[in-house]
């Protein structure tokens, strides 16, 4: 018991070092902005139901409860954000990583998008409650209940955790084949979700619900762009460290485990067919993410590791490609065209923006021509990437020890 308190304060000091690294390259504004205004008016009377989604509750509710609500908002969303970070070197120590390569993982992470999007664009949003509770999920896979507890946990903070689902499904197969608990568990989870949302809806005045989605279909030509944009944003946002994600999956040796990259991708992919923020839900991918890194730590990668979370920050200091601001090349080189043609249509009314998409012939014809010229050496570079991961495949250095697993 004490060993893994021990650990959790270590996790804990890890994740204030590495979240104030990278607030050196990034410094956090102090308001939130678009959706993260209407989190932080929810956060004042989370009992109110306002806002278009009173239904995303739980981090408005944390907040209030912590006394952290209203203007403190912001203040709980970092905290959120440190919390993240020593999630993230915690899971890697269970993974058998030792203390310097946990530290490690926790640094690529905190230079890259899951957390520095969220001190500029996406000020306010608690998209990093959502990560965190998926890596606590893997970390309780033997515990049932508490497994699907954290699912419908999750989902109170965003339904789109539901897209995760058949990911969720196989962590639990990876260690427990009785298959029965998980349709309960499944069935009551949602089940306690539906219920919880159906009350919402009848006592308060919601905007994104199902009926909205449905209303507004991103499919197909919407996505295309969506997917197009979140490729970019992989690129721009996520950087050279995706060449560890490629090496994971042409390493065989990891077997059944690279299955979490496909399930996780095939969630986002999914997601985009009805959500349109490309920047938001592509930051799912930091959960195989982070453990390609501790497996290729392990593996003896560390000065290339190095190299390649050192490249990637630089990169993203650069003004002429820094992911992090409001308006930013390439990925407004490739949007623009999309409002231009009418694959993305915007209308403005005094109290909220409607958002509409064309079909997929506009974006063949009109969208994809006029994006072509920047989308596809974005593409190539994310080719290229991928390629370097596959190559550092065939390297096979000595393999570094695994330290002791965690025990609770």
């Amino acid at each position: 018991m004490r060993s893994w308190l021990k650990e959790v304060l270590i996790a804990l000091v890890v994740g204030g070092f590495a979240y104030a690294v990278s607030c050196a390259l990034v410094w956090p504004q102090s308001l939130a902005v678009g959706f993260g205004i209407q989190w932080q008016s929810m956060s004042e009377r989370p009992f109110d139901l306002v806002g278009q989604f009173p239904h995303r509750w739980l981090a408005p509710l944390l907040a209030w409860l912590f006394g952290l609500g209203g203007e403190n908002f912001v203040v709980f969303v970092r905290g959120f954000s440190v919390l993240l970070l020593a999630t993230i070197f915690f899971f890697s120590r269970t993974r058998g990583a030792r203390v310097l390569d946990g530290v490690l993982v926790t640094l690529a992470v905190a230079v890259i998008s899951p957390i520095q999007m969220y001190k500029e664009a996406w000020l306010g949003y608690p998209d990093a409650m959502c990560y965190t509770l998926f890596f606590w999920a893997m970390m309780a896979a033997k515990r049932p209940l508490v497994f699907w507890g954290l699912f419908f946990v999750n989902l109170s903070n965003h339904e789109l955790a539901v897209f995760m689902l058949p990911w969720l499904w196989f962590v639990r197969r990876q260690t427990d084949t009785h298959w029965r608990i998980d349709l309960v568990g499944v069935g009551c989870a949602l089940s306690a979700y539906a219920t919880f949302y159906l009350v919402v809806r009848a006592k308060a005045q919601a905007l994104f619900t199902a009926d909205y989605f449905m209303a507004h279909p991103l499919f197909p030509g919407g996505s295309l762009v969506t997917w197009s944009l979140a490729l970019v944003h992989y690129v721009v946002a996520f950087g050279p460290i995706l060449a560890v994600l490629a090496w994971f999956m042409h390493t065989r040796a990891h077997g059944r485990e690279r299955w979490h990259f496909g399930l996780v991708a095939c969630g986002i992919v999914a997601i985009f067919c009805i959500a349109f923020d490309w920047a938001r839900h592509s930051h799912l991918m930091v959960i195989p993410l982070v453990l390609a890194m501790t497996r290729f730590l392990a593996a003896g990668h560390r000065v290339i590791f190095v190299g390649l979370m050192v490249l990637g920050a630089g990169l993203m200091t650069m003004p002429v490609c820094r992911p992090w601001a409001a308006k930013t090349w390439p990925t407004h080189a490739i949007l623009d065209p999309a409002l231009d043609t009418g694959v993305v249509i915007l209308r403005f009314t005094p109290n909220e923006l409607d958002v509409t998409f064309g079909p997929l012939s506009t974006a063949l014809t009109g969208w994809l021509p006029a994006a072509w010229p920047t989308l596809w050496p974005v593409l190539a570079i994310l080719a290229a990437i991928w390629l370097a991961g596959a190559l550092f495949a065939r390297f096979r250095p000595a393999a570094v020890p695994p330290a002791p697993r965690v025990t609770g």
